[in-house]
């Protein structure tokens, strides 16, 4: 049976494309059309569909580039192979990835190493990254010794900014398609940068924060609507992989660093502990944290077999460690995993302060008894959100 939308609100599902010959590559992408995807990108768009099978869809909107639209087409053939429903794929020019012409096809290694300022500026403030475009005006016919004139062609070098102009396709996209389905379900499926700045336009996070959350291929995030513009919009999950059998999303910036595992609570009794211990197998936990958590410890005991357990009273604990975790440079050469268990409201405090919100701004849906992952790489000043209720 399928999941339709009762709510009278518009639901939006993103899809971030399937892996492709770029990706394999370690290779910038921007929006040039010469990626591929590949086998294992096919399959990642089919278990898509699969895993979304169940959500009555009304509407389908693509990026026009070839990754994208093999994709969009494998997760639509999968749902129909679940429901038998056939829907229609809508070509969108303002859903293509962030252009960086200067970048695409060049090595991620290449430009870290060889690119430094830029690269620098690209990561720690990306809305002042700029990349020179050649602009070539018109010619112009100059009488020169000879008895035919001479043709010079004038050029000038200009800049773009490329997360600003993405940032205002993303607005425009909203402005646009949201008047069209309201109380309907839309799947989107894109690319990470696109996605991250549909995403953050949506909830209110500038283009200062672009690159605040991550997107695995074929990840999935949601959000909803409730009207007909981004004034009042709710993040409802980041990143969701278990479907491509990634069960912990892949660390985007390297496996160093700290990564927290936050799991917010309401009411202990109704938690699925067998459940959530199993999903942890999959993860080692170097320590643990609970801040003032009724039977935290219990939890802990269950969800974690040797941790250096770490009890703290204060609600607002997990904003001030960020702040401080920001202010010293990560230079370890492992990744150390904690993992926190603590009321839902001082979780969300955290990830408020994370994403840059303030402490009563509500634009996320953060759902008790659900896995919350964020990662402070080495060498970068940013957190990262990587996946939210999981």
């Amino acid at each position: 049976m399928q999941t339709k939308n009762n709510s009278g609100y518009t639901r939006v599902i993103l899809v971030r494309h399937g892996r492709s010959s770029y990706n394999e590559l370690k290779l910038y992408q921007g929006s040039c059309d010469d990626s591929l995807l590949t086998e294992k990108g096919y399959q990642q768009a089919y278990q898509t569909g699969l895993f979304l099978g169940d959500t009555k869809i009304d509407a389908v909107y693509c990026s026009p580039l070839q990754r994208t639209q093999a994709s969009a087409r494998e997760i639509l053939a999968a749902i129909k192979s679940v429901n038998n429903s056939e829907l229609a794929l809508q070509l969108h020019p303002n859903l293509k990835e962030v252009d960086l012409p200067g970048w695409q096809g060049l090595s991620f290694k290449y430009v870290r190493d060889k690119l430094v300022d830029e690269y620098r500026v690209w990561k720690e403030e990306p809305h002042k990254f700029k990349m020179e475009t050649l602009h070539v005006e018109d010619s112009l016919a100059v009488a020169g010794h000879t008895t035919s004139p001479t043709t010079v062609i004038k050029s000038k070098v200009k800049y773009s900014y490329p997360v600003l102009e993405l940032y205002e396709k993303a607005r425009q996209f909203w402005q646009k398609i949201l008047p069209l389905h309201p109380g309907k379900t839309i799947l989107i499926v894109s690319h990470g940068g696109t996605i991250r700045a549909l995403i953050n336009t949506a909830i209110g996070i500038d283009e200062s924060g672009f690159h605040r959350f991550q997107q695995s291929n074929c990840g999935v995030s949601m959000l909803t609507f409730f009207d007909d513009s981004t004034s009042a919009t709710q993040l409802d999950a980041i990143n969701l992989t278990q479907h491509t059998e990634e069960i912990i999303p892949k660390l985007k910036e390297g496996k160093v660093g700290l990564r927290l595992v936050l799991l917010p609570v309401e009411n202990a009794l109704d938690l699925a502990v067998d459940k959530l211990a199993n999903y942890l197998k999959e993860i080692p936990i170097n320590f643990c944290l609970s801040i003032d958590c009724v039977d935290a410890e219990n939890i802990l005991k269950s969800l974690a077999s040797h941790p250096v357990n770490i009890q703290v009273a204060r609600q607002d604990f997990l904003s001030i460690w960020h702040q401080n975790i920001l202010g010293i440079n990560l230079q370890s050469s492992e990744l150390t995993t904690g993992l926190i268990i603590a009321d839902k409201r001082a979780i969300q405090w955290g990830l408020n302060e994370i994403l840059g919100f303030s402490v009563n701004e509500s634009s996320l849906n953060l759902q008790a008894g659900k896995f919350t992952f964020v990662h402070y790489p080495v060498g970068v000043k940013e957190a990262v959100l990587q996946a939210m209720n999981i």
